[in-house]
């Protein structure tokens, strides 16, 4: 089964309970993180993000980025990520 989770317009500090609170609540053994409204990320939820990602592969489980919007794209470019590469933990160095 899947999951998706339609991320906010803007994810910084404030939304970080939220966001935490809805990566916690997935047990699919898939999850499609909807990027298409994304305009703002902050480093404590790209952090989260990716704790979230690691935490999931290492359980066996499958976490991308979909529709990600060329504001996201940049975004995470200067992260150093693409969407592609955010879903692949074993790829960060």
């Amino acid at each position: 089964m899947s999951t998706t989770l339609a991320l906010p317009q803007r994810l910084d500090y404030q939304s970080l309970p939220d966001l935490l609170d809805e990566l916690k609540s997935v047990t699919d053994d898939s999850l499609v993180l909807d990027a298409q409204e994304l305009r703002q990320l902050g480093t404590l939820p790209l952090q989260t993000i990716m704790s979230a990602i690691k935490t999931r592969a290492e359980a066996g489980k499958s976490t991308r980025i979909a529709s990600a919007n060329d504001a996201c794209i940049e975004m995470l470019g200067l992260f150093g990520f693409s969407p592609e590469t955010l879903s692949q933990p074993e790829a960060w160095t």
